[in-house]
């Protein structure tokens, strides 16, 4: 199913919509409403912080995920002062796989003499229609019993029509405290890999971005919450924010 918003409040009325009509399944015994195979698009990514009052997101949890991120630190000790939510999946040590920060920044690849992100600039100065631009998320060491299973796959981008496009895969996205927060990191690295790519491509532009998730769905407990995101955008059309206007857009 593709659902498609100017930003990213719009596009979440959009998939709320979708979601108050959607089929129940239960994983884990927790009952969901699921959208199978979305595809989100945001003409408008840098527009990627969610404002609409129903959802209330924390901005500061916002910027404290971002700095844990960059960080690329696996411990939880940072990143739990803002939610405990990290303390039910660390392993014994405190630490988790779904740092993407510690993923892309400060993994190095075994055949390239660098990190995730530096490949991904590498191909696309090599090659300005490479299809070889890509970040890997869930790997198979993730593949154990853990509290941890990384929810993102993978983030491709390509240039097409002088336009640089993010397309993210995720194999599972709750809406409301997964996709919220995600979007805006995502968005993030979006725009410094366009603005990298810049200084050799000058005229280039920022392009759609693309989030595609297996599993797009919502907790019984904010099934009422989705019908109030709805009412709150009809009623008053909330727009979106950048990273740059909040003061949490950092160049790499």
């Amino acid at each position: 199913m593709k659902i498609v918003g100017r930003d990213v409040d719009e596009l979440f009325y959009n998939v709320a919509k979708e979601l108050i009509n959607s089929p129940l399944c239960s994983p884990r015994d927790l009952k969901t409403k699921e959208i199978i195979k979305a595809e989100l698009v945001v003409q408008e990514p840098k527009y990627c912080v969610v404002s609409n009052g129903a959802r209330n997101l924390s901005l500061k949890y916002l910027g404290g995920e971002l700095d844990w991120y960059l960080s690329g630190d696996k411990s939880i000790d940072k990143i739990s002062e803002y939610s405990s939510f990290w303390e039910k999946i660390a392993d014994l040590n405190r630490e988790v796989n779904s740092n993407y920060g510690e993923i892309i920044f400060k993994q190095k690849l075994e055949n390239f003499d660098n990190n995730q992100y530096s490949w991904v600039l590498d191909k696309l100065f090599e090659d300005k229609y490479s299809r070889k631009a890509l970040i890997n998320f869930n790997q198979p060491k993730h593949k154990s019993n853990t509290n941890d299973f990384v929810c993102a796959t993978s983030a491709h981008y390509m240039i097409r029509d002088n336009k640089l496009i993010s397309i993210v895969d995720m194999r599972s996205n709750d809406l409301i405290f997964g996709f919220s927060y995600d979007f805006p990191f995502f968005s993030y690295l979006h725009q410094n890999l366009f603005l990298d790519l810049k200084e050799k491509y000058a005229d280039l532009e920022l392009g759609e971005a693309y989030h595609d998730a297996n599993s797009l769905h919502v907790y019984e407990r904010h099934f009422n919450l989705i019908e109030k995101i709805v009412k709150e955008y009809e009623l008053n059309n909330p727009k979106s924010k950048t990273l740059d206007e909040l003061g949490l857009f950092k160049k790499l």
